[in-house]
């Protein structure tokens, strides 16, 4: 039995602060219990079999199905893409290649990011300026959920290199996370209760008072807030956007970058998107390393074609525009949309329910645990080193693919 310093690979935070036990690869927290971090490694794996059609097989006799799936192919789609830097690396020279597509299971929302980007540009935030140095934080519904430690870390931090005793804390939406309520009598913050659609009018009001005088605003919520924007000397905006209406929330997107640049005319604010499930910002930023195009491009043209609505998964399945759907994640269990008409393919953990309804399934480490990595932290910045810390015979993704892209290319 050890004891271990460990970075976390399964959130976007990436927390380098845990220490784990490690005893017989059984691997214990000892002084966060992050949700997210003790469920991962509650997963036990009993067995590392490859499976075709629901069959155990071995690894290469798997890879080797596969290779025969991808030639044979007319239209390739690569999902879920819960992968590292190599991992995307690998699978974008078999998708050039082999003119396929790739989406990531977060499309969906973070493809609303990527057009307010494209539209509007924006001012954007690091982990360190917001623990450091942001006087005035304005929260719009986001519970947190999904990068558990960001309230204890970044916003309400021990130490910091400022003296932020007088921090600001704003939440507006539609549910408090539990933080804020359990800590209500250490930590300065007010909550102004917004559904969605109100939530987008009173950003609005927002921006269409910041240049008014403030004895013609009536709203005294609205006038609070603008008092307190306009005091402010390093403000900070988060936004969740998979927590928001979905048929405005890229609307609400827009108006909250917009927000960012009207405050920008008289002091300084930056904003930062809480959306990095299964890290889709590290696969999408190798993309635009690679290709100079975010997710949801097909290279079915001999050449890659962005667009956020056309190649999304879901729209390709349902109109049958695929004949093939290779998935990937190698850091949870997520669920995979299993299309019986077409042939299935799951890269994933050994423990992963879904293993035997795949045509082909392929057991693979996880980034941090079973081998080396290097994934981007939710603000873009850092790509942060991970090591191989368990005694498990699994391979990665890349390697995975490394050895398919070797038997299909070899046979051309």
């Amino acid at each position: 039995m050890k004891n271990i310093n460990f970075t976390c690979p399964f959130c976007s935070l990436l927390c380098d602060d845990i220490k784990l036990e490690v005893k017989n690869n059984n691997l214990k927290p000892l002084n966060f219990k992050c949700p997210i971090l003790v469920n991962s490694l509650k997963r036990k794996i009993n067995e590392q079999f490859s499976r075709i059609n629901g069959k155990k097989t071995s690894i290469s006799q798997a890879i080797e199905a596969l290779s025969v799936l991808i030639k044979k192919s007319k239209s390739t789609l690569f999902a879920g893409m819960g992968t590292d830097i190599k991992g995307t690396k690998a699978t974008l020279e078999i998708v050039d290649k082999y003119k396929c597509i790739i989406d990531h299971f977060s499309g969906d929302n973070y493809v609303k990011n990527i057009k307010s980007i494209q539209e509007l540009g924006g001012f954007f935030l690091t982990l360190s300026e917001l623990k450091n140095r942001a006087d005035t934080i304005i929260i719009f519904q986001s519970s947190s959920d999904t990068v558990p430690r960001l309230f204890e870390k970044y916003i309400f931090p021990k130490e910091t290199i400022n003296n932020l005793k007088k921090r600001k804390v704003v939440f507006i939406g539609s549910k408090v996370p539990q933080f804020l309520y359990k800590n209500k009598k250490l930590i300065n913050f007010e909550y102004i209760k917004l559904d969605s659609i109100n939530l987008l009018n009173f950003i609005s009001n927002i921006r269409n008072s910041i240049n008014s005088e403030i004895s013609e605003i009536k709203d005294k919520k609205l006038l609070n807030l603008l008092k307190l924007l306009k005091k402010t000397k390093y403000g900070s905006i988060l936004w969740s956007i998979s927590e928001l209406q979905n048929n405005i929330s890229d609307v609400i997107v827009n108006e909250i970058t917009l927000l960012i640049q009207d405050l920008n005319k008289f002091t300084r604010f930056s904003g930062l998107s809480l959306e990095g499930s299964d890290h889709i910002l590290t696969v999408n930023e190798v993309l635009l390393w690679q290709t100079g195009f975010p997710i949801r491009t097909s290279f079915a043209s001999g050449f890659p074609v962005h667009d956020i609505n056309q190649f999304s998964t879901k729209k390709l399945l349902d109109n049958k525009e695929i004949d093939l759907a290779i998935w990937i994640n190698h850091f949870n269990e997520k669920k995979i949309i299993i299309n019986k008409k077409i042939k299935n393919v799951l890269i994933g953990i050994p423990t992963h329910p879904q293993k035997k309804d795949a045509d082909i399934f392929i057991p693979v480490g996880t980034p941090g645990l079973d081998h080396k990595s290097h994934l981007l932290r939710i603000d873009k910045v850092v790509s942060v080193p991970l090591k191989k810390i368990r005694n498990i015979s699994l391979p990665s993704v890349d390697l995975v693919l490394n050895k398919v892209k070797e038997r299909i290319f070899n046979d051309n």
